[in-house]
């Protein structure tokens, strides 16, 4: 869910009219945020009602820190004066895995690849998987250092 207010509205009330079993509502607010949509659905700010039963994942961990483990904790119990089941702690890595990095350069069909994000021996797997598919250290599969420039030549 994302947008403006009223057009984050107008697709609650619409799941509402079309039965919330048809919907898979994706919000902000795992942080418990007080401007967040799942904040704001707690507190019944919204058009989106939650009943008893109704099942809140949290895909994220609190940041270990005071503001946001107390947002985060009065969000669980907002969501639960409501009669909401809360999970959370099934956080997932926002990485992908070796497939879905082939189905990421099958879709994207990149002209050059520049792995990033790692220190050089965690590129070696990623770096493995693109020649696989084509790809040619030097050509258009560069591996090089944080803070290095690359100038890529056409």
């Amino acid at each position: 869910m994302y947008g403006h207010r009223k057009s984050v509205d107008r697709t609650f009330k619409r799941v509402m009219n079309d039965g919330k079993e048809n919907f898979l509502p994706i919000v902000t607010g795992h942080q418990g945020e007080p401007r967040a949509m799942l904040t704001r659905m707690g507190r019944g700010e919204t058009p989106y009602e939650i009943d008893d039963g109704d099942k809140v994942l949290f895909s994220a961990r609190v940041i270990p820190e005071p503001t946001n483990e107390g947002q985060r904790y009065q969000s669980e119990k907002l969501l639960g004066m409501q009669g909401a089941r809360i999970y959370d702690d099934i956080h997932v890595s926002g990485h992908l895995n070796r497939e879905g990095h082939y189905q990421m350069l099958d879709a994207l069909q990149p002209q050059h690849v520049i792995p990033a994000h790692q220190d050089m021996s965690g590129f070696a797997p990623y770096v493995n998987l693109v020649e696989d598919n084509g790809y040619k250290m030097g050509r258009d599969l560069h591996v090089t250092r944080n803070g290095n420039m690359i100038q890529l030549v056409e």
